[in-house]
């Protein structure tokens, strides 16, 4: 997550049109491309949180709502049920409309690494490390975080 990190400075550059490292950011997400990862994750941190302790007062308690008061799980119900749904919904949109743009303008597939892990790199370029270590240590994160969220939503 790292390489999602760019500062001010940098996104104003590719905004400009000017290169990044190298002169060039055709590796891994653009400035403007992390921005919209960083406002997906923090968007959906917020849907879930919501999530957690809403109560419709119908049909729908969500699994911590015992620990929050009736007030903080409407405002988080009205959160979760309106804006936050329609916020993440229009980001999603972007986002997908972006790769699609980049496919079909500027002919570059950035679906396809994506769903394989490999891209071609241009000459000089390092790769990133990926080896059997890295991928265990993936599903075992994947592991750990189902198990936490069997685990929270059992307490409901």
């Amino acid at each position: 997550f790292s390489s999602f990190l760019y500062g001010p400075r940098s996104v104003i550059a590719y905004l400009r049109g000017d290169g990044g490292p190298g002169g060039r950011y055709d590796i891994g997400h653009s400035p403007v491309g992390s921005l919209s990862v960083w406002a997906l994750f923090g968007l959906l941190f917020v849907q879930v949180a919501t999530g957690l302790v809403v109560d419709d007062e119908i049909a729908t308690t969500g699994p911590l709502n015992r620990f929050v008061t009736n007030a903080t799980a409407s405002a988080a119900g009205g959160w979760h049920t309106q804006f936050g749904k329609w916020s993440l919904i229009g980001l999603v949109i972007a986002h997908t409309a972006a790769v699609l743009y980049y496919l079909w303008r500027k002919k570059q597939n950035l679906i396809g690494p994506m769903v394989h892990g490999d891209m071609t790199l241009p000459p000089g370029t390092l790769a990133s490390a990926d080896d059997t270590g890295r991928r265990l240590a993936a599903a075992a994160t994947l592991a750990a975080a189902a198990a936490f969220a069997w685990w929270v939503g059992s307490l409901g």
